[in-house]
């Protein structure tokens, strides 16, 4: 028989009310962990934190979805990391303020626009410029459309569209579209062009490039997300003094036309950071204190999310959405939109309450932001910090 431990000198007494306190102790703990788990569960947080260069303008997968590629308009260059572990597997520097990155339909090179007026071509085995194109005007956005084979490029500062050959970016045709293009996405034979100044969403024929039709969305439309269900919804950033809410066209539509989830029937200059109350010090005068901070609240009046019905190109809803939406995504489940602000927060909107549910701070203006392959994830790229934020969105997403 062995001798009993040191310990077991203690199963009497004092010993054994300690035992079951340190019993109660440990449950306790765990309940606390449950309630911490289920209260992070139904909110948004920031899973992981990936490391990139400055000033994130940009984002794009391979047509693998194992590699995501980051173009850095303030440290010049263009990240590609590993999908599964956020680890860094390219760098490349590229001509001053690179804009716009995608990834060949192959997977084996990316482009970036950059400088004054070129698109590079850039091998990711060697990372050296395969090609380097010189278009007449400078692209801002690409986006590619596999029925045709062809790369699709918004113009900086031109109210046009560029339709480009894949293998050697030979301008086909220049589509004009109303106002500078500031996303794209293709839908059977249509493709859908948003764009700012004309603040319009135009349907484009890919048949025989021509514009269809158009709706106005809201001020300065910023991006563009597509449901299964016919419906386009559009991130509006909003325009100083433009308190109310903007009215639906008349005569208005019937309940039926609005939201089927319903209940019921430019940014600041480059490197700025934004703030709520952004007043220099020269600014603050002492008789105006209160005007000057106003100002600065209502930066983005106006702004919300415009539902587009696609069938006949017509708005029939407009959601207000404060802190001025810059990137929008919609769930797998269609009941929720996920809309990064320029004041620094994620706001998920719940569509059928009409309302924002819950909030994450970012800490920085969100630069991009895109879903992973799989739709249990958001990755949004911060522009004033050098981070790529991995987010799990919450309860309800899916």
């Amino acid at each position: 028989m062995e001798p009993p431990l040191s310990g077991q000198a203690l199963n009497h007494g004092p010993g054994k009310a300690l035992s079951s306190g340190g019993r109660q102790l440990a449950a306790l703990l765990l309940f606390l962990a449950f309630l911490a788990g289920c209260g992070r569960g139904g909110a948004p947080f920031v899973e992981q934190r990936w490391r990139i260069g400055l000033g994130a303008a940009g984002l794009a997968l391979d047509p693998e979805a194992k590699r995501l590629a980051v173009v850095c308009r303030r440290s010049n260059d263009v990240w590609v990391l590993d999908l599964a572990s956020g680890l860094p597997l390219v760098r490349v520097d590229t001509l001053p303020k690179p804009r716009s990155v995608l990834f060949h339909p192959e997977g084996l090179t990316f482009y970036v626009a950059e400088g004054l007026s070129s698109v590079a071509q850039v091998r990711l085995s060697d990372r050296r410029v395969a090609r380097r194109f010189k278009p007449r005007a400078r692209v801002g956005l690409l986006s590619y459309e596999p029925v045709s084979k062809r790369l699709y490029g918004g113009q900086v500062g031109l109210p046009t569209l560029g339709v480009y050959r894949l293998k050697d970016m030979h301008l086909e045709t220049v589509v004009a579209v109303g106002g500078e293009v500031q996303a794209i996405a293709f839908q059977n034979e249509d493709a859908w062009v948003l764009t700012r100044q004309a603040d319009a969403l135009v349907r484009l024929g890919l048949v025989n490039m021509s514009v269809k039709a158009a709706s106005i969305t809201g001020p300065e439309p910023r991006s563009l997300a597509l449901d299964g269900a016919g419906l386009a919804y559009v991130a509006c950033r909003g325009r100083q003094g433009e308190v109310p809410a903007l009215e639906l066209p008349t005569p208005l539509p019937s309940p039926e036309a609005l939201s089927p989830l319903s209940d019921t029937a430019e940014a600041g200059e480059e490197g700025e950071t934004l703030t709520a109350l952004a007043v220099s010090e020269e600014d603050q005068e002492d008789d105006e204190p209160l005007a000057l901070d106003l100002a600065a609240l209502h930066r983005f009046d106006g702004g919300g999310v415009a539902v587009i019905r696609l069938a006949d190109v017509r708005r029939t809803d407009y959601l207000p959405v404060p802190g001025g939406p810059q990137a929008v995504l919609i769930s797998p489940s269609g009941r929720q939109l996920a809309l990064a602000c320029e004041d620094g927060f994620l706001r998920m909107l719940d569509l059928s309450k009409r309302r924002v549910v819950q909030m994450l701070k970012l800490n920085a203006r969100p630069g991009a932001m895109i879903a992973d392959p799989d739709g249990r994830h958001l990755l949004l790229a911060l522009a004033d910090e050098k981070a790529v934020l991995r987010i799990l969105p919450g309860e309800g997403w899916r």
